[in-house]
C-alpha cells in the first residue's frame, strides 16, 4: 500500500487549542497561589499544577490526533500512552518547582526550558509511536528539528509567562492574553510535530489487540472529559483557596495589627484565663509592672496585685465562674498595682471577658495613673493648701468646718473655734523683710501644731491669721490648748542669729453656743480675737453676746460713718470761747457732732476714733474746716470784733502730704483771711518734730494760728513749747474742773499760765462750769476759758441767736 492522507476535523482542532488554552490558564492561576506558599501547601500547588499543565498538554495532544483522520481504525498502545501522559506531568512538575524557588535568572530559566521541552517533545512523540494502525509513520527531520525549537519556546515563554504572572498583580485581560500566547505555542509545536509525520499504509495490517488496546472514540471523550474536570476541579479549589487566603491574610493583618496596637500601647495590656493566669503581657505591662513577659507568663495574676486586694480578687473570679455576675467587668476602676521592686502604685483598671464555652478569659487594660493622681495632689494644694506653710487654707478650712457640724447634728458635740491673729507681726515684716517674716510664719504653724491632736486642724485663714478646729472637746480643753499655744508661741525665735519675739491674741466660738454655721463661728471667734487684743494681747478670750454688741454697734457705726457727710447727719456746733478780762466771746471753737438715723446722738468720743481708725477723719475733718471757715466768715461779717475760729486737727490729717495745701486752698475758697483761723493740735501731731516743724512753719507762714490742745496730759513736754511756734495753749479741764477744791489742780493751772506768760503764748482754760472755777482762772491770770458756764457747744443757727445777730457778745 501507499502514503495514506488524512485531513484535519475542526471542531476538534478549535477543541484541542482550547483545551491548551485552558490549561494555560488554569496553571496560570495555581502559580499564582504557588508563590509564596510554604511547605505542605507548596507540595500541594505544585503537585495540582503539574497535574492540570501536563494533563491539559497531553489532552490538546490527544484531542489533536484525533482530530486527524488517517481513514484507518486507530488504537493506541496503554504502556505508550502511559509514558507520553508522565513525561507531560513530570516536564509540568519541573516548571512549577522552578517557580516555587522564585529564581530569576535567565540562564536557568534556559536550562530548565530546555528539559521542559526534552519533556514535551518526548511525550508527543511517544504518544505516536502509541497510535496502533496498519500504517507506518516516517517523519520529517526538518519539521521534526521546528517542533523541538517550538517546544524550547514555548516551554520557556511559558515559564516567563508563569513567573511573570506569579510575582504581580495582573489583570483578567492580560492572564487570557498569556494564556492565549501559550495555548498558541503548545497548539503549534504538536502541529509542527504531526505535519512532521508521513502515514505509509501496510499490505499486511496487524488487527488491533481488544485485550491490550483502547478504542479511538472512547478513550477520546474520556479523556477529554477527564481533563476538563480536572481543570474544573482545580479552578474551583483556586477560587475557594484563594478566598481562604484572602481571609487568613486579612485575619493575619488584623491580628498584626492588633498586636502592633497592644505593643504600641501606652497602656498595659494582659490576658488571663479563668484561673488567673496570665496568658499575654505587652510591652507597657513590662514598663509599668517591671516585669518581662517570659517572667510572668503562665503566673497568677496576684504577682502584680498588693497583698490586700488578693483575696477579694479570688472572690471576684470564683464568684463570677458560678453565678456571671459582672460587677467590675465592663467599668473602669481606680486600685492599686504591685511593681516588681516591691513597691506599689495607683492604676486605672477596665475589665473586659469572652466566654468559650464554660471558660472565660478576661483582658485587664491597666494604666499608671500615678502623674495624675501627683497632679490631682498639686491641684488639690493650690486649691486646699496654703502655698507658704502647706496648711489648709480657708476654703478647705470653710467645708471642714461645715463637715464636722454635719456631724454634730446627728451626734451631738462640742466643736471650738480658735481664732489666732499674732501681735506686732507687720513691725517684724517692715524691720527684717518679708523673707525673716515668712521663716516666722511656718515655725508658728509648726509650733501651733504641734500643741493639737490628730483630729484637729490648723488653718492659715490669712496673713498672719490661723484658725484652729477643735471637734469632740470641751471649754476647758480648750482653754488648756489655748494655753499652750500662746506658751509656745512667747518662746523667742531664732533665725540667722536673730532672736525675735512675738505672742498672739485667740478668740474662741464654741459650737452650738456661739454659732450653727462655719460662718457664724468664725466670725464670732474673729469677735472674740480682737477682744482678747484690746485686752493687751498674749492671751484668749471667749466669744460673748455683750461682746458682739459692741464690735456689732461699732460695724454699724463705721457703715454709717461713712456715708455720714452726703447724707447730711454730720453737723457743727460751736461753743464760745470769752476773753477773761472784757467777759466778751471773742471766737469760737468748732466740734462736730452726729445725728445718726437710727441710734440718735452719737458722743465724739465713740465715732471720732472710729474715723481715725477707718481712715475717715481726712474727709471728714476736711468738711468740717470748710464749713467752719465759711460759717466764720457769715459772722465776721455781722461783728468784725470777732477774733478766731478755732478747729480741731486730727494726727491723721496733719500727717497727709498736702495738709497745707488742703488749708490753704479752704481759705481762698471761702476768703477768709488766715489770721482769723486757729488749728488745734493735740501732743500726738507734736510728737514727730522732724516732720511737725516744717509743716507748722508753713502755716505760721500763711498766718494760722496754732494751738496746743489738751496740755497738761499725755505725754506733755515743755520742748513743745520751746520748739514749736505756738500761739495758744490750752488747759485741759481734767485741771480746772477741780481748781476751787484741790491745791494741787491750782497749782498746776497756774505754773501752766505762769510759764504760758513767759514764754508769750495766749492760755484758754477748757471746761468752766462754774462762777467758782472763773474766779480762780481770772486770778490765775489766764486769757480766755470756755465752758458750760458761757455755754455749751451749740449749732450755728443757736449761736446766730444768742450771740451775733443780737449783738450780744459781753456777758457782764
Amino acid at each position: 500500500m501507499g502514503d495514506q492522507f488524512g485531513q484535519y476535523n475542526v471542531w476538534l482542532v478549535s477543541l484541542s487549542f482550547a483545551v491548551a488554552v485552558l490549561a494555560a490558564f488554569t496553571s496560570l492561576q495555581i502559580a499564582s497561589r504557588l508563590l509564596g506558599s510554604k511547605g505542605k501547601d507548596r507540595m500541594i500547588w505544585i503537585a495540582m499544577g503539574s497535574l492540570t499543565l501536563g494533563a491539559g498538554i497531553w489532552s490538546m495532544h490527544f484531542v489533536a490526533m484525533l482530530a486527524y483522520d488517517t481513514n484507518m481504525l486507530v488504537t493506541y498502545d496503554p504502556l505508550f500512552m502511559s509514558i507520553s501522559i508522565l513525561l507531560s506531568i513530570t516536564s509540568s512538575a519541573i516548571a512549577f518547582y522552578v517557580i516555587s524557588l522564585e529564581i530569576n535568572k535567565t540562564s536557568t530559566h534556559l536550562v530548565v526550558s530546555s528539559l521542559i521541552g526534552m519533556g514535551i517533545i518526548s511525550m508527543h512523540y511517544i504518544g505516536m509511536a502509541a497510535m496502533q494502525m496498519p500504517a507506518t509513520i516516517s517523519y520529517d527531520a526538518g519539521l521534526v528539528s521546528l517542533s523541538v525549537c517550538i517546544a524550547f519556546i514555548a516551554s520557556f515563554t511559558a515559564l516567563k509567562l508563569f513567573l511573570s504572572y506569579a510575582q504581580t498583580d495582573s489583570g483578567k485581560w492580560r492572564v487570557w492574553t498569556s494564556s492565549f500566547i501559550m495555548g498558541v505555542a503548545i497548539s503549534g509545536m504538536h502541529y509542527t510535530g504531526m505535519a512532521a509525520a508521513s502515514f505509509h499504509g501496510t499490505s499486511v495490517a496487524k488487527p488491533p489487540q481488544l485485550q491490550t488496546s483502547v478504542d479511538q472514540s472512547t478513550l477520546g471523550y474520556l479523556v477529554v472529559g477527564g481533563v476538563l474536570l480536572i481543570m474544573a476541579f482545580s479552578v474551583i479549589m483556586i477560587k475557594y483557596q484563594s478566598r481562604i487566603e484572602d481571609s487568613n491574610h486579612r485575619f493575619h493583618i488584623m491580628d498584626r495589627m492588633h498586636r502592633s496596637i497592644i505593643e504600641s500601647a501606652n497602656d498595659a495590656v494582659i490576658t488571663a484565663d479563668h484561673k488567673g493566669k496570665i496568658l499575654s503581657w505587652n510591652k507597657a505591662a513590662e514598663t509599668i509592672f517591671g516585669y518581662r513577659a517570659k517572667e510572668v507568663i503562665e503566673q497568677p495574676l496576684k504577682t502584680i496585685m498588693p497583698s490586700g486586694f488578693r483575696v477579694a480578687h479570688q472572690n471576684g473570679l470564683e464568684r463570677y465562674q458560678k453565678t456571671q455576675e459582672k460587677r467590675v467587668i465592663g467599668q473602669t476602676v481606680e486600685l492599686e498595682g504591685l511593681h516588681k521592686s516591691g513597691r506599689t502604685f495607683p492604676i486605672e483598671l477596665s475589665l473586659s471577658t469572652i466566654n468559650d464555652g464554660e471558660r472565660a478569659y478576661f483582658t485587664g487594660i491597666i494604666r499608671d495613673i500615678t502623674e495624675r493622681i501627683e497632679s490631682q495632689k498639686r491641684i488639690e494644694e493650690l486649691v486646699y493648701r496654703d502655698d507658704l506653710t502647706h496648711l489648709p487654707n480657708r476654703r478647705m478650712l470653710h467645708d471642714h468646718l461645715s463637715s464636722c457640724i454635719e456631724q454634730a447634728v446627728n451626734h451631738p458635740q462640742t466643736i471650738a473655734v480658735m481664732f489666732l491673729d499674732l501681735d506686732r507681726f507687720k513691725q517684724i515684716n517692715d524691720v527684717f523683710g518679708h523673707r525673716v517674716g515668712d521663716e516666722l510664719l511656718k515655725e508658728i504653724a509648726r509650733r501651733t501644731q504641734s500643741c493639737l491632736a490628730k483630729k484637729d486642724l490648723l488653718a492659715r485663714q490669712s496673713g498672719d491669721e490661723f484658725v484652729v478646729v477643735l471637734p469632740h472637746t470641751s471649754e476647758f480643753q480648750v482653754g488648756n490648748v489655748a494655753k499652750e499655744i500662746i506658751k509656745v508661741i512667747s518662746e523667742p525665735f531664732l533665725f540667722e542669729k536673730l532672736e525675735l519675739y512675738t505672742s498672739t491674741s485667740i478668740g474662741i466660738s464654741l459650737y452650738p453656743g456661739d454659732g450653727t454655721t462655719a460662718d457664724t463661728l468664725l466670725k464670732h471667734a474673729d469677735t472674740a480675737m480682737y477682744e482678747a487684743k484690746k485686752e493687751g494681747g498674749s492671751q484668749y478670750s471667749y466669744f460673748t453676746n455683750e461682746i458682739n454688741s459692741v464690735i456689732s454697734r461699732k460695724m454699724l457705726l463705721e457703715t454709717g460713718l461713712r456715708k455720714a457727710i452726703e447724707r447730711e447727719e454730720l453737723q457743727v456746733y460751736y461753743q464760745p470761747q470769752v476773753n477773761v478780762t472784757t467777759q466778751k466771746v471773742i471766737g469760737f471753737e468748732a466740734l462736730v457732732r452726729w445725728n445718726h438715723p437710727t441710734l440718735g446722738l452719737v458722743s465724739p468720743y465713740e465715732f471720732i476714733p472710729l474715723a481715725e481708725e477707718t481712715n475717715l477723719i481726712i474727709p471728714m475733718g476736711e468738711w468740717i474746716l470748710r464749713t467752719s471757715c465759711v460759717q466764720f466768715k457769715k459772722w465776721l461779717e455781722e461783728d468784725e470784733t470777732l477774733n478766731h475760729i478755732s478747729v480741731n486737727i486730727s494726727a491723721l490729717q496733719f500727717r497727709q502730704p498736702n495738709f497745707a495745701e488742703v488749708v490753704e486752698t479752704i481759705l481762698s475758697d471761702t476768703n477768709l483771711d488766715a489770721s482769723y483761723l486757729e488749728l488745734e493740735l493735740t501732743e500726738s501731731v507734736v510728737q514727730e518734730p522732724e516732720r511737725a516743724i516744717p509743716i507748722m512753719l508753713r502755716l505760721k507762714k500763711m498766718g494760722v494760728k496754732l494751738s496746743l490742745d489738751d496740755f497738761g496730759t499725755g505725754y506733755s513736754s515743755l520742748s513743745y513749747l520751746k520748739d514749736f511756734p505756738l500761739d495758744t495753749l490750752k488747759i485741759d479741764k481734767s485741771f480746772t474742773q477741780a481748781i476751787h477744791e484741790s491745791s494741787k489742780d491750782k497749782a498746776v493751772v497756774e505754773t501752766i499760765v505762769h510759764m504760758a506768760l513767759n514764754l508769750g503764748l495766749n492760755v484758754i482754760a477748757e471746761g468752766i462750769e462754774t462762777t467758782e472755777q472763773l474766779d480762780h482762772i481770772i486770778e490765775s491770770k489766764c486769757h480766755e476759758y470756755q465752758g458750760y458756764l458761757c455755754s455749751p457747744p451749740l449749732p450755728h443757727n443757736h449761736i446766730e441767736e444768742q450771740f451775733i445777730k443780737r449783738g450780744v457778745n459781753s456777758l457782764k
